[in-house]
């Protein structure tokens, strides 16, 4: 049985707002893209605190203002 590579290009595709992240969004974030794993907005709706991973399993909780705008990745075959 022979195995098949299949490369995935990682594509920028929007600018959002934080208030817009979903569970599993790629972002970029010091100079890394990095998987959104938590999303928890705080009582007044002015800050966002945002568990990330990245891709050595390093994990980080991160605080954005709901002004504030990320740029958002999707992987195309």
């Amino acid at each position: 049985m022979s195995d098949t590579m299949i490369f995935m290009d990682l594509v920028h595709v929007d600018t959002i707002t934080v208030n817009s992240l979903e569970l599993g969004d790629l972002i970029s974030y010091n100079d890394e893209i990095v998987e959104v794993l938590f999303i928890e907005c705080d009582s007044t709706g002015d800050n966002y605190d945002i568990e990330i991973v990245n891709d050595f399993g390093e994990k980080e909780m991160i605080q954005f203002a709901y002004t504030d705008k990320v740029n958002i990745y999707f992987y195309l075959e």
